[in-house]
């Protein structure tokens, strides 16, 4: 635990501190949501919509100081100021934790497209490697302690949030962990101070540029190259169109590089042969078997691979973890009566396109139907991208909701169709989305690919800032094929 005093010299070691406070006030935990303070808490005023109410509310519930960029004179606690609330928050947790991921390897995975796939894929090798009980995953599905589920928010959790979980698995005694990366995360300085072992870059392509995440591509690009400025070794997929940007800018000491193209690569996967059900390589004469189709999804494994290498797993283990690795929402088939129902996580370009890329792969003479949505209030430029990729290459859309947040869904509904190419001819727009599951697959025929885009694994939608139950799209298509199905009112969109 720490004391005020000593949270004062910690700042202004850092050159953070503008006004201190010398009190031997015992801090027993941080916090920067007013709803979650307990007694003798430090407070943190984070948030362009951050409210003085807060602070009172946080005062009343037991905190026993605040740190902040202003003075509030409203409240009589006694308070350090600081030049930067985001910087200050990852220092302090890590000194009042104790540095907790120095206590075990931690593996960052940043990119576009890919970082939950290969966070399970280390989940399962590290897995084979210390056992279920001894390894930590941050994920966007979920936070996971050995077996215990722990509390987050967002892929990428608040600089004091993370560093609560990151402690939980350092008392935990985990042997590994592994993190996906956001470029929020990067950005606001959430991962600020924590020593990865291993950060891995994945690939990059234009996405969550809007007024409440990126303001451009460029910024993006920026937040994504401080993975490797965070780690002792990096690890590069040289067949990204952004590799020798990214390994310019990485000042990681060591740094590694994979690729299914290039011989010279640390990493080089051969041998590929691709199936509808998974893939199989080779790299430096170890097989590797992955029951999960793709392309894309030899390089989520070859990070993987070379991940655990590094860390000294067996080429045997790895193959048995990679083996055993599967992951809801993530290229999910189902195929029922001569339909193949996919679903898949994918809401991006790059994604979008690799899903694209294996149904034309090993379904070349399927009427491939398209179902997917854009979020509200980010990723704006997924309106134009998805309707324009998915018009030239889906024979059937629906257009339908995907986390509408404050937006209204028909208004993003709109946006999306303004985009959709003149070859699009025969689409749809549901904005239920359990009901435009149920009409994509009243309307599907033998032989025919429904693509279900967007949600993958996800049961829940979010509307009008709250979250409300959504059934999924996997359950949604099994409970249609076990049914007979209904009428459902729908609005084709005449092009």
């Amino acid at each position: 635990m720490l004391n005020l005093s000593q949270a004062s010299r910690i700042f202004e070691k850092a050159g953070l501190l503008l006004k201190g406070a010398s009190a031997d006030l015992t801090l027993e935990s941080l916090s920067c949501d007013s709803r979650f303070v307990g007694e003798n808490s430090l407070f943190f005023t984070k948030g362009v919509h951050f409210k003085e109410e807060y602070l009172l509310q946080a005062e009343k519930k037991g905190a026993c100081a605040y740190v902040a960029e202003q003075e509030y004179p409203a409240s009589s606690l006694p308070f350090l100021l600081v030049r930067d609330l985001r910087l200050a928050m990852p220092l302090l947790a890590k000194e009042f934790y104790g540095n907790p991921a120095s206590r075990y390897p931690l593996v960052g995975v940043t990119g576009t497209k890919g970082k939950t796939t290969v966070a399970y894929l280390l989940k399962s090798i590290f897995t084979e490697a210390f056992g279920a009980e001894k390894v930590g995953i941050i994920s966007t599905n979920e936070a996971l302690c050995g077996s215990m589920p722990l509390k987050k928010n967002g892929t990428t959790p608040e600089a004091l949030e993370l560093y609560g979980i990151l402690n939980t698995f350092a008392e935990s005694g985990v042997k590994a962990a592994v993190m996906e990366v956001s470029s929020q995360g990067l950005q606001y300085n959430r991962v600020e101070y924590v020593p990865f072992d291993t950060g891995i870059f994945l690939n990059l392509s234009p996405d969550h540029v809007s007024p409440t995440e990126h303001h451009s591509f460029e910024e993006y690009k920026e937040a994504k190259k401080r993975m490797l400025t965070l780690c002792r070794r990096g690890i590069v997929n040289l067949d990204d169109r952004y590799a020798e940007e990214i390994i310019r800018s990485a000042s990681c000491p060591e740094l590694y590089t994979l690729s299914l193209k290039d011989h010279t690569a640390d990493f080089f996967a051969e041998d590929i042969l691709l199936s509808k059900r998974g893939v199989s390589f080779r790299v430096s004469g170890n097989l590797y078997n992955l029951h999960m189709p793709g392309e894309f999804n030899v390089y989520n494994a070859l990070a993987a691979i070379a991940t655990a290498t590094l860390l000294g797993v067996s080429p045997e283990v790895i193959a048995r973890g990679l083996e055993k690795t599967s992951i809801a929402g993530r290229m999910e088939i189902l195929e029922k009566n001569g339909v193949t129902v996919i679903v898949d996580y994918a809401h991006n370009a790059l994604s979008f396109q690799g899903v694209f890329d294996y149904i034309n792969s090993f379904y070349p003479d399927s009427r491939i139907l398209c179902l997917f949505g854009c979020q509200g209030n980010k990723a704006l430029d997924r309106r134009r991208d998805l309707p324009e990729i998915a018009g030239k290459r889906a024979d059937v859309l629906i257009l339908t909701a995907d986390d509408p947040a404050f937006e209204e869904v028909d208004a993003i509904l709109d946006e999306m169709e303004s985009h959709l190419p003149p070859s699009a001819s025969d689409v749809y727009r549901i904005s239920d989305r359990e009901e435009a599951v149920r009409f994509a697959l009243s309307l599907a025929k033998t032989g025919d690919v429904v693509f279900l885009a967007g949600k993958g694994h996800e049961k829940t939608q979010i509307v009008a800032g709250k979250t409300v139950p959504f059934k999924g799209d996997m359950p949604c298509a099994e409970e249609f094929f076990a049914a007979v199905p209904v009428e459902n009112k729908t609005e084709k969109v005449m092009k």
